[in-house]
């Protein structure tokens, strides 16, 4: 009997901690309709784009506001959020609206996330145009040039998301200022980029981040780690 109410008390503190360690993904990218052409600039010591188009966000781990959403360049249902990264000063942006896209294409859910299904089909404006979506400053590195295409460029580091997208997802800000929210790791950055005789353009790219664990979260899995582990010494010493 004692050994079924450790047990629960175990899985009960477990359970309590799991919902803190659910991250939230959001992936930025290339979307249906949009163009991510941009200017960009490659050198052997720099490289740099500006103005890359990001045309869709697909939100998971948020559970009921999972879904995809148009990233808006300032007209509300068409494709057009910004990309812009410099090697230089080792920073990356996002700007654009979220807005709610109905089914079909690149959303098959429609309906889902902060969206019903009316909200769907008016494009209804999620978080206000020209908005900083993402803001990071970190190494980036890992740029991988042949034959005039950049496969793939790495950041390491945290980056931050605008505190009304966060609000619109229905994540908590608390902590946030300036309009940013620190707290989150930039997973993936994938960029195709296309020689086009004296300049380079992008054609396609792919931005994924994760939530990072609350402190709380992290602190709760230690109190449940170190109880455990009282709880199993407890037990050897009795035997």
């Amino acid at each position: 009997m004692k050994r079924f109410a450790l047990s629960a008390s175990i899985l009960g503190m477990l359970l309590m901690v799991g919902p803190g360690f659910a991250a939230v993904t959001l992936d930025f990218g290339t979307g249906a309709t949009s163009s991510p052409t941009g200017d960009c600039t490659i050198t052997a010591t720099a490289s740099a784009c500006t103005s890359v188009g990001v045309g869709i966000l697909k939100v998971t781990g948020d559970g009921t506001y999972n879904g995809s959403y148009i990233i808006d360049g300032g007209t509300r249902g068409t494709e057009g959020g910004i990309l812009s990264f410099n090697t230089a000063t080792n920073a990356i942006t996002i700007t654009g609206s979220i807005d709610c896209m109905p089914s079909g294409g690149s959303n098959p859910g429609s309906g889902l996330g902060a969206c019903s299904a009316a909200n769907d089909a008016a494009f209804t404006q999620l978080v206000p145009s020209g908005t900083t979506l993402l803001s990071g400053t970190g190494t980036i590195s890992g740029l991988s040039i042949s034959l005039g295409t950049i496969s793939s460029v790495s950041f390491t580091d945290v980056d931050s998301k605008g505190t009304s997208l966060l609000a619109a997802l229905g994540i908590s800000t608390a902590g946030c200022s300036g309009g940013l929210c620190p707290g989150w790791d930039l997973t993936a950055f994938n960029l195709s980029i296309q020689n086009t005789g004296s300049s380079y353009t992008a054609d396609s790219t792919d931005v994924l981040d994760a939530q990072t664990p609350e402190p709380t979260s992290i602190l709760l899995l230690g109190t449940v780690a170190f109880g455990v582990a009282a709880a199993m010494r407890r037990r050897t010493r009795k035997a």
